[in-house]
């Protein structure tokens, strides 16, 4: 199949982007809803996703040799989400939905400063300033933000670090390697970083037995729904769109969680006008930067076939 025939429009792009990003709003709230600690979840969650993406490469057709250097590079990558979802789930356990979303609004400031590095451009003044602007609107989201706890609030900041590293590391892999496959790789490392952190804390690893029905149920549904699916479909995006577009539009994920944790949750805290306000200037960003990457020339990625996905075709 040619690759190119394959990549996505940009409204389609933007329109998988919204659905990713819904999906992962949910993630939070079943971090919340599973009972075990956030490092036997991780674990599990990367192990299903791993078992999933080892199925589902042979029926798509992808062979599962790379380079070695290549391997590396994934590897590293992969250890960087496996410290990301750490991070993150921590920050759920620690300090709640609100605290560990709204920290990853800052995704899209790490990421104005970290993307040009990575594709050796300008840092763009504009990126700079709507990253700052969306700190300010994740502000404005929950009142008792202000008296978040310390730690929770650095595990949720260390957590958007590192999404923005690995978010843009990825918006260059992409170009070049098929999206299950570099998942696999990528999620096969991080699982493997997960498991050595079992060795510092033995005592919260969690024997498959010991697993209740409702924990390894809304595992399955982390790992498919929320993993594998999206971590996939975000790759053929990041083909269209720039890791830059996609780390703004992942600053709804919190108008997302919050929305749904609101709706599941009533008891634990209502959404006051602060919230909507917040919301609706996420919103409008969104909407601005997508219009103003439309008009730049040099706002799509463009793939670059290699010689061995030539030999695929």
């Amino acid at each position: 199949m040619n690759r190119e025939s394959s990549d996505l429009s940009r409204p389609a792009a933007h329109a998988s982007l919204q659905v990713i990003v819904m999906l992962w709003g949910c993630t939070a709230l079943l971090g919340r809803q599973i009972s075990i600690q956030a490092l036997p979840l991780v674990w599990y969650r990367l192990l299903f996703v791993v078992a999933v993406l080892a199925l589902l490469l042979p029926v798509r057709g992808v062979p599962m040799r790379i380079p070695l250097r290549a391997a590396r590079v994934y590897a590293g990558v992969g250890a960087i989400i496996g410290l990301h979802w750490l991070c993150f789930y921590a920050a759920v356990k620690e300090a709640g939905i609100a605290t560990a979303v709204l920290s990853l609004s800052t995704i899209a400031f790490f990421t104005a400063v970290f993307e040009p590095i990575v594709f050796r451009r300008r840092v763009a003044a504009s990126e700079i300033v709507i990253g700052a602007i969306v700190v300010v609107a994740a502000a404005l989201l929950i009142q008792y933000e202000l008296h978040a706890d310390v730690v929770g609030l650095a595990l949720g900041l260390g957590a958007a670090l590192l999404g923005a590293i690995f978010g843009v590391l990825n918006g260059k892999l992409a170009r070049s390697e098929p999206p299950e496959r570099l998942m696999f790789y990528e999620l096969t490392a991080a699982a493997l970083v997960v498991t050595i952190c079992f060795a510092v804390a033995p005592s919260q690893f969690v024997a498959p037995w010991d697993l209740s029905t409702a924990d390894a149920g809304w595992l399955v549904v982390l790992a498919v729904m929320c993993t594998v699916i999206p971590q996939v479909w975000i790759i053929h995006v990041l083909r269209t769109l720039s890791p830059f577009t996609v780390a703004v539009s992942v600053n709804l994920e919190p108008v997302y969680a919050l929305i749904l944790s609101a709706a599941i949750f009533p008891a634990e805290r209502a959404l006051s006008l602060r919230f909507y306000l917040g919301a609706g200037l996420l919103f409008a960003l969104v909407i601005v930067n997508g219009v103003r990457k439309t008009r730049s020339r040099g706002a799509v990625i463009q793939p670059v076939r290699t010689s061995q996905e030539s030999r695929e075709s």
